[in-house]
């Protein structure tokens, strides 16, 4: 990364990402293959396209859309997104799940030598050259806000994408999301579960039921629509 680049990156709060889709319609894709089932030309059609770590548009274009306008990610190693290539798709905000910081504490990750589990100020180190635009960084506590809503248990990145845009004054439509029902993500990989033994790993359930009980803030696609009745 280029000196020039470097300083062009500009870390924004909260307030400023708010401020910036006030009033717009907002498109959240997920990676589950229900994203493939959106009518042509949907996604694009609203105002802001959001997408998710590692998702896919190449080849499913005439269902998922072509723009992306907000990566949100939660940045760890397994993330492969190019900068330069979410640059030329039109990425102009990058949106972070986990805070600079070690928010909370966990003797199992101790033990087991997986500090990467609850200390997440290693994905700042390791991108620290990464950044190629306005970028939002949660702070602790609303790191913190989530993981206690589901029971103390890590939200993914699609659960906190979702929370933090219903926080904000705009329309927010909802797909490719089904709790890892399908067993895939990616759109056609194989998903695979973390440890079993992890006491605050990802909950599914935890989540689908938060998406139940907030399911009218937001407009659905069929497949989430269904598994939320």
């Amino acid at each position: 990364m280029t000196e020039s680049k470097q300083s062009s990156v500009n870390f924004v709060t909260f307030e400023d990402v708010a401020n910036r889709f006030k009033g717009k319609s907002v498109a959240i894709v997920g990676s589950s293959p229900s994203c493939l089932k959106n009518e042509n030309g949907f996604i694009d059609s609203h105002d802001v396209v959001v997408r998710i770590n590692n998702f896919k548009t190449k080849g499913f274009e005439h269902r998922v859309g072509k723009r992306t306008d907000v990566f949100y990610s939660f940045f760890g190693s397994s993330v492969r997104k190019d900068r330069d290539d979410l640059s030329r798709q039109g990425v102009t905000l990058c949106m972070c799940k986990c805070p600079n910081s070690k928010p909370i504490q966990s003797e199992w990750h101790e033990r087991n030598r997986r500090l990467t589990g609850i200390d997440f100020s290693y994905i700042y180190k390791n991108r620290n050259h990464w950044w190629f635009c306005d970028t939002y960084i949660p702070t602790t506590d609303r790191f913190v806000e989530m993981f206690s809503l589901l029971g103390n248990h890590i939200p993914t990145s699609g659960f906190s994408c979702v929370y933090e845009f219903l926080l904000m004054d705009c329309d927010v439509y909802v797909t490719g999301f089904d709790f890892f029902s399908s067993k895939l993500h990616n759109v056609n990989e194989k998903w695979r579960p973390g440890r079993q033994d992890d006491p605050i790993g990802h909950s599914s359930e935890r989540e689908r039921n938060w998406f139940k009980e907030n399911k009218h803030k937001m407009r659905l696609d069929g497949t989430l629509r269904d598994l939320l009745v």
